[in-house]
């Protein structure tokens, strides 16, 4: 989640594209999960989303995973900065 994702940014003003509030860019490859995976996946999409349940099966819907292999972060002016996925999967919220 970013800042852009937040009430954050409205309650300062900032234009949720600008800089200042803070966007994760998210890079990889999108791979079809298996089925342990599905289940997981169809249970947190719908407990969300409850209306995609009932949508037509004939769109060849499928869930997938994105494997991340990069990441930059754009929290403020002079370009992005690298986070590596070990990072980003191992920061500590205080």
């Amino acid at each position: 989640m970013s800042l852009a994702q937040t009430n954050f940014c409205r309650k300062h003003g900032f234009d949720p594209q600008s800089p200042l509030c803070a966007h994760i860019i998210l890079a990889g490859t999108v791979t079809k999960v298996n089925e342990a995976e599905r289940d997981v996946a169809k249970r947190s999409l719908f407990v969300r989303h409850p209306e995609m349940e009932a949508w037509p099966p004939g769109h060849d819907w499928f869930f997938a995973k994105l494997n991340i292999t990069n990441i930059w972060l754009l929290d403020y002016f002079g370009g992005p900065k690298v986070v590596t996925p070990e990072e980003y999967y191992n920061v500590t919220l205080q």
